[in-house]
């Protein structure tokens, strides 16, 4: 027997994200008028995160059925993209489909908050879109040495906006103020360049997946009520030379395109950019 979501979750669902995808590569809009005045074609699919049946992608036995057909189990998606993510489910699991419905619904919620904003960022060109993103990596988090850092709760969050930011095209600083808005990498029509961002988010999440998994593991130890009063030991070096090795990588990756582009590569440490062995002028 299935656990299907009822009629209002899944407008719910829908409206929550803007009746568009939730997959931040797609952000397709999943309605729109029918020739007919009084009708509409929807193209969106309220999918489950973890399966309506025993059979299905990504069920979880340890969970009721209540929990099964709740909001918080559900994630609007257009057709095509709700079959892909049951089509290989290695490549998306539970802990990617939950970030894309919270990714998708604070995207949601900027265009609301922020429409003046938007209307500025039309018309930007794959050029104007690059200079946004090299805004979005001139923080500490990308500059100092995982063993530098002041604050391991500061870093996580960093990751988690810049995360945001490439994907909506909201840059906002840690008190939630909006510094910049532009559009996010879906946007880009330069493939290549669209490719290589996606690439990046991904490897910006494993940082936050090999975070959390330290702090859980006790390769990391954190304490303190707040940032400001929070302290950390690093109890496994291998995890410090992870993070830095990753960003890294995926400065460099970055690195390429602000070249391809003609945009000023940002202020990256030397020892991070592994990938390039110039930097232009």
């Amino acid at each position: 027997m299935r656990d299907d979501f009822n009629i209002k979750i899944k407008e719910i669902l829908a409206r929550r994200v803007g009746m568009q995808c939730s997959n931040p590569n797609c952000r397709k809009l999943t309605c729109g008028p029918r020739d007919t005045p009084t009708k509409a074609v929807n193209i969106g699919v309220a999918a489950h995160i973890t399966a309506a049946s025993a059979r299905g992608p990504r069920y979880d036995k340890t969970i009721s059925s209540r929990e099964r057909k709740s909001i918080e189990n559900g994630i609007w998606l257009c057709q095509n993209c709700a079959k892909l993510i049951d089509s290989d489910m290695e490549r998306y699991p539970i802990g990617v489909l939950r970030e894309w419905k919270h990714l998708s619904e604070e995207a949601a919620r900027l265009e609301v908050e922020g429409t003046v904003a938007t209307k500025r960022s039309e018309g930007l060109s794959d050029v104007d879109l690059i200079k946004f993103y090299a805004q979005c990596f001139d923080r500490p988090a990308f500059q100092d040495p995982f063993r530098q850092e002041g604050s391991m709760e500061a870093f996580d969050k960093a990751i988690e906006d810049t995360i945001v930011a490439l994907n909506t095209g909201c840059l906002r600083a840690r008190d939630g103020a909006i510094l910049s808005h532009s559009k996010g990498k879906v946007y880009l029509s330069n493939v290549e360049w669209r490719q290589k961002m996606d690439v990046i988010v991904d490897m910006l999440r494993a940082i936050r997946s090999r975070y959390k998994l330290a702090v859980k593991q006790s390769e990391i130890q954190v304490g303190g009520s707040d940032s400001r009063n929070s302290w950390y030991f690093i109890r496994d070096a291998r995890v410090a030379h992870w993070m830095d090795q990753t960003r890294g990588e995926l400065m460099g990756v970055f690195a390429e395109i602000c070249q391809e582009a003609g945009v000023r590569v940002p202020t990256f440490p030397h020892r991070f950019l592994s990938r390039l062995e110039t930097q232009p002028e």
